[in-house]
């Protein structure tokens, strides 16, 4: 068909002209997008706002483990590559390289109708008669940001003529130093079929140097030190004829395993790492080049705290919008995965995906407008939220209203009403920060198309950091053994939450949650009682009390102030303060 590579190019040095990675986003970047200020345009105003945002959500252990409930949950979407096969059957590798079928309706590239005899050529080129009965796996490095397609061609795919923002036949983009399997061939050869750890799919076989054998690939993909890029972008001169733009999240071993000093005396030290570079047979080779110390760069990942989500978060402020990684650029999903993959989480590729992986989720679920904003101030900043098309990173509240960053390509004109419902189109097309009340094309807020929000991170570490666990409960002077989420004193509200399943049951009450209005209904004695997560208000036999603090979902438990204990179930209640923590005692 055609090559891209020339408009590409074009494209490239027009988006360099426009905007520069890393550079500091101007004020008047608000001013098309309603209810943002430019004080809100910086990360330090939201890292403000935290009450210990230094405070370390998992440590290094932590987070290994946490990747690991992430493939025990997708084990068909995220892969330890250490462990992936030496090999694969004929059924295994064909049903891999033939998951994803020929599109059935009306696409253009070149601004001309593709043809079923175009397919017919894509599928020749798949190769799938090169599938032997064993395929042993090889062992890669990508050498430069590259692509991931669902067919071996760089041809766009394009549902309209002109719509050149969306090729459909781009599935991903991985970063420079990424491990790759490669699984298969295509009958050129210009294409490889790999496996990332988060996805498969066709790539550019001039982008991956491959090992001799597994042995040496794990020296380079598993070094004892390393360098992690945390910045946005960092461009190196060095090595090659190409500049080398190393993205975030890009990960390269620390030459001899340690830093080397500066070459300049009196400044900061620089780094000598190894950079893969593909040898003249495409074998897997590595030239030492000099990152400066100034340079934004971590040894090792970076702490994982608030702060620095929110910081990571930040640096891509105002980048352009890229579906699939188009453009050199993210999209919604990919701007999530990257800021994560700075402390080295593992998260799945797709948003959807996210949202179905480990941590601590809440559902947005048949909730009204009200309670979606009740359930929020449940989440803390950097939590993950999800529509069914659309991927945020939660910042929190200013002045009444509830912010997200993310990489959003339009929103919708209040002002230009379409008689079918929908909105006039608003583009931003850019990481951007927004409130939830914002519109969206369809005509819904942004808030109403909530589905989910996501906690990345254990169970165990999911409570607010100004919560103290050191709290006994007794019950009729027996100490309660809670089985997972434990009570806790909130510092910052001086209120003691306990789960009020548990207490219930322990008092003879029966439990039922509704999770479709995110409702607790308990019946004790004729009496039935109603409280909603996110909400003050409780309702006993339809009656409406209000307490002092909102009913909180923790780690998938119900967690409830200790006074509705007393005043709702009508159990005596004794508080006995002991140190930082305390005795809970109740009687019933």
């Amino acid at each position: 068909m055609f090559n891209k590579k020339t408009g590409i190019a074009a494209a490239a040095l027009l988006l360099l002209l426009l905007w520069m990675p890393g550079k500091a986003v101007s004020a008047d970047a608000a001013e098309n997008v309603p209810n943002v200020i430019p004080e809100m345009l910086t990360a330090d105003f939201w890292i403000d706002k935290l009450p210990e945002p230094d405070q370390v959500i998992m440590d290094g252990e932590e987070i290994a483990s946490f990747n690991r409930d992430i493939i025990r949950t997708q084990p068909e979407l995220i892969y330890d590559l250490t462990d992936y096969p030496a090999s694969l059957n004929k059924e295994r590798l064909t049903k891999l390289v033939t998951m994803r079928p020929f599109p059935d309706e009306d696409r253009y590239s070149n601004g001309r109708l593709v043809d079923w005899a175009y397919y017919q050529n894509l599928k020749e080129q798949m190769n799938l008669p090169g599938i032997g009965e064993k395929n042993e796996v090889a062992y890669g490095v990508t050498v430069r940001r590259t692509n991931i397609r669902t067919f071996p061609t760089s041809d766009e795919s394009l549902s309209e003529p002109d719509d050149k923002e969306f090729d459909l036949f781009q599935e991903t983009a991985a970063g420079p130093a990424e491990p790759v399997l490669v699984l298969h061939h295509s009958l050129d050869g210009g294409w490889c079929f790999v496996q990332i750890y988060n996805y498969c799919g066709w790539m550019p076989a001039a982008d991956i140097a491959v090992a001799k054998d597994k042995e040496s690939w794990l020296a380079y993909v598993k070094p004892s030190e390393y360098l992690v890029v945390t910045g946005n972008r960092l461009g190196l001169g060095f090595p090659g004829p190409l500049p080398v733009e190393l993205t975030m999240g890009t990960k390269v071993p620390l030459a001899g395993g340690r830093e080397k000093g500066g070459v300049v005396p009196g400044q900061a030290k620089d780094y000598e790492v190894l950079l893969p570079v593909r040898g003249a047979n495409g074998e897997l080779l590595t030239e030492t080049a000099l990152i400066p110390g100034g340079a934004d760069v971590s040894i090792g990942y970076l702490s994982y705290t608030r702060a620095n989500i929110i910081r990571q978060a930040f640096k891509i402020l105002g980048e352009r919008y890229g579906w699939g990684g188009m453009f050199n650029a993210r999209d919604c999903s990919a701007f999530v995965m990257d800021v994560y993959k700075s402390f080295g989480l593992m998260l799945p590729r797709n948003g959807d995906e996210q949202e179905r992986s480990a941590g601590v989720t809440v559902s947005f679920e048949d909730l009204s407008t009200r309670q979606r904003y009740e359930l929020l101030d449940t989440l803390l900043p950097g939590a993950s939220l999800h529509t069914p098309t659309h991927e945020l990173l939660y910042l929190g509240r200013h002045e009444g209203l509830y912010y997200v960053i993310h990489d959003i390509t339009s929103y919708g004109d209040a002002s230009r009403p379409n008689p079918d419902g929908t909105l006039g189109k608003i583009v931003l097309n850019r990481v951007a920060v927004t409130d939830l009340s914002l519109p969206r094309r369809n005509g819904m807020l942004f808030i109403d198309s909530l589905t989910g929000g996501k906690q990345i991170q254990t169970r165990a570490g999911s409570s607010d950091s100004s919560s103290d666990y050191n709290v006994s409960v007794y019950l009729n002077g027996t100490l309660v053994d809670f089985p997972d989420q434990k009570p806790f004193i909130d510092v910052s509200a001086d209120r003691v939450f306990v789960p009020v399943r548990f207490v219930s049951e322990a008092l003879g009450a029966q439990v039922e949650w509704v999770r479709e209005e995110q409702k607790i209904l308990i019946n004790k004695d004729g009496k039935q009682i109603a409280l909603y997560v996110g909400r003050k208000e409780v309702f006993v036999d339809g009656r409406k009390y209000t307490l002092d603090v909102a009913v909180r979902l923790v780690n998938g438990r119900t967690m409830v102030p200790l006074r509705f204990v007393s005043e709702a179930l009508g159990a005596g209640v004794k508080w006995t303060g002991q140190g930082s923590g305390g005795r809970v005692d109740i009687t019933g």
